[in-house]
């Protein structure tokens, strides 16, 4: 008691401020607790409010007198597209965004760049519902890449796994034929699924071809009648390769004789990605889908696929941000395109059908390129379309290496030129160029005569010029061209197919070039990474002078600049190569290109700065003397010299410095020619 009055005392006896300071406190607590509430209500209100807006709306439009007649066909297009918008089935979103696009190209574009937010929702499963899971597959592997994970789960859940190959997978491997290729895989595919699937299927039907045979949809329909499936696997319509995309048009053919509108459908993703609409986390199984990716052999000898699906599913794990589950582990994730059948084959119409369209437009109106960069290898054309590339009306490709700007060189001449001699490895080769572009018209028999094989190459060039007007409408760029470095050898041919096209080719020190190419052979592991032997000095001075004898050959109009040229006096030589393009050519945008295309830029490091590993490995001019032994270098200046004189005398060049017992970085070429 006594403790209670001395406490009351104590309070009593404090200043009158702190009692106000308390008070205040008091009241601004209660004010905070009753924003709150008064917050919460005013959203409740206002959720109340938009609700009755909509209702009311809806019934203002259904009461609404409708007009005679059914309006404009503009007005009419316009309503059904915000119908789609309104739609929300898990296919409207798609049917709207299809309806939109002028290309499948641009299509993937946009799906890339994630412009739609949150209008492709995407839902977190564990398995396909369904018992018994039909898997239709275009190569054997390309299962294993885009979807091995959620069929290894599938089966762990006591499903049913039927796999159906469509094409023999026979695709170039050195020089084993075809056949003994089919072997391979099959072989490769009944040892990576052993345990998993219950039976597998292999059509057989020839890589490359441009078509689906009436025998494949007929055995489709066997399969489908037999298996009964309640789920069908296909790569999904987006897939860029028409070998993968053509399985949707295989499906489409089987459905209009045996009906899979009620299956579920799951679009898998192989190569091509693009949100998709169910992802399955597949951080448990992860290890085993590497195992069953190793076992493809054959494939996996120029490219560990294996590697790339792993990749892929590590870049999926971000669509299980906001999933419940935590794993313990870095996440791994498979995305697919699910649908039910009737919505997905729908989609597939709408998807083909636009694809179709733009072919037969890019069949009546194709441009051919304007100019070709015919050459020289390790002389800097890769600098050379990098900077061609940066200029906003030009478009030359590739800009990059090892496919870095999603083209690659079409080596369209060099090859074509094989068809006389070797048409086996002419197949082989032009099937595979810029991702399989030309597959379609070298599959099957050999042309016999003559007459046969111009009519191939004929199509050959029409195909390649249709790319080039692609990738001009791709980077809305009036002007477009290629880059291969052993198209001067073979400058006739460019003139047959493509008559006075403007060519432009780069000249280098050779002894640079040498010691260029010893690096790339290296990075390649084609050479050791050691001093460079006579003979691979002897065997290039060939090559310079396969290139030196090409180039003699070229006809008007060409322009022939040097490295050592663009690399001393850069604007002057630049704006000459850009007024011989007819492109938009000044002194500031000579500068703006060098800039963006420098080697700072390129190589992410500065100049002379050596990476042996990188394409871009050092960028200095006449720097040979550090690897090249000086007597190696005067035996390439000796053989070439008659074809060096030549050189300069044709083309009105100065190549004094390549004779010179040691290049500095200062000296190089001092002139370029111009013919027109």
């Amino acid at each position: 008691m006594d403790s209670l009055v001395s406490t009351v005392r104590r309070r009593l006896a404090m200043p009158r401020l702190w009692l106000r300071a308390r008070a205040t406190s008091l009241r601004m607590r209660l004010l905070r607790l009753g924003a709150l509430r008064l917050s919460r209500v005013a959203e409740r209100l206002g959720k109340l409010s938009r609700t009755a807006d909509r209702r009311s709306r809806a019934l203002m439009l259904a009461t609404k007198p409708k007009r005679r007649g059914t309006g404009s066909p503009k007005t009419r297009h316009t309503e059904r597209r915000r119908a789609a918008a309104r739609d929300d089935s898990p296919a409207g979103a798609w049917h709207y965004v299809i309806s939109g696009v002028g290309s499948p190209e641009g299509l993937r574009h946009l799906l890339d760049a994630n412009l739609f937010g949150r209008s492709f929702n995407h839902e977190l499963l564990r398995v396909p519902a369904g018992d018994r899971i039909l898997v239709l597959v275009p190569h054997q592997d390309d299962e294993g890449i885009g979807a091995a994970g959620t069929l290894i789960r599938s089966a762990r859940s006591g499903k049913q796994l039927r796999l159906v190959y469509y094409t023999d997978g026979a695709s170039g491997h050195g020089e084993l034929h075809r056949d003994e290729v089919s072997r391979l895989r099959y072989g490769e595919a009944r040892r990576a699924w052993r345990g998993i699937a219950q039976r597998l299927d292999f059509i057989g039907v020839p890589t490359g071809s441009p078509g689906v045979p009436a025998h494949a949809i007929d055995r489709l329909v066997e399969i489908v009648e037999e298996f009964r499936p309640t789920t069908i696997f296909v790569p999904t319509f987006l897939e860029e390769p028409f070998e993968h995309r053509i399985l949707n048009r295989w499906l489409l053919d089987a459905a209009d004789r045996v009906p899979v509108d009620e299956l579920d459908v799951w679009g898998y993703q192989i190569t091509t990605r693009a949100p998709g609409t169910a992802v399955v986390d597949i951080t448990d199984v992860w290890r085993r889908k590497r195992r069953l990716n190793r076992a493809w052999s054959t494939s996996n000898t120029n490219f560990d696929y294996g590697h790339l699906a792993m990749g892929q599913d590590i870049a999926n794990a971000m669509y299980l941000k906001g999933s419940k589950v935590v794993k313990s582990t870095a996440p791994h994730a498979e995305v697919f395109h699910r649908f039910p059948g009737r919505d997905y084959l729908e989609l597939c119409r709408r998807f083909l059908a636009l694809a179709d369209s733009v072919e037969e437009s890019l069949q009546t109106e194709v441009s051919p390129p304007d100019f070709l960069v015919v050459g020289m290898q390790k002389a800097g054309t890769y600098w050379l379309t990098a900077l061609l590339d940066s200029h906003p009306q030009i478009r030359c490709f590739p800009s990059r290496p090892a496919g870095g700007d999603g083209s690659g060189e079409a080596h369209l001449f060099d090859i074509m030129a094989r068809l006389d001699g070797d048409p086996e490895s002419f197949r082989r080769s032009m099937g595979k160029k810029l991702g399989g572009y030309f597959a379609d018209l070298v599959e099957g028999s050999p042309p016999e005569d003559e007459t046969e094989r111009a009519e191939l190459r004929a199509k050959l060039a029409a195909r390649f010029a249709r790319y080039c007007d692609e990738q001009r409408r791709l980077h809305g760029k009036p002007f477009v061209g290629e880059k291969t470095a052993e198209t001067v050898h073979h400058v006739d041919l460019v003139e047959d197919l493509f008559p006075g096209i403007k060519k432009v080719c780069i000249l280098r020190d050779p002894r640079d070039r040498v010691v260029s190419f010893h690096y790339h052979e290296a990075r390649k592991g084609r050479r050791a990474d050691g001093p460079i032997g006579q003979e691979d000095v002897d065997a290039y001075v060939e090559r310079v002078r396969a290139d030196y004898e090409g180039l003699l050959e070229m006809v008007p109009p060409y322009l022939v600049v040097t490295y050592e040229e663009l690399s001393r006096s850069s604007v002057p030589t630049l704006v000459r190569l850009l007024r011989f393009l007819d492109a938009y050519a000044s002194e500031d945008h000579a500068r703006a290109m060098l800039t963006r295309a420098s080697f700072e830029s390129l190589a992410d490091r500065d100049r002379g700065v050596e990476d042996t590993g990188s394409h871009y490995r050092k960028g200095v001019v006449g720097d040979f003397g550090a690897t090249l032994d000086p007597q190696s270098a005067r035996r390439m200046v000796e053989a070439l010299e008659p074809l060096t004189a030549r050189i300069e005398e044709r083309f009105g060049l100065d190549l004094s410095s390549y004779r010179a017992p040691a290049a500095p970085a200062s000296d190089g070429a001092t002139a370029s020619r111009v013919m027109t």
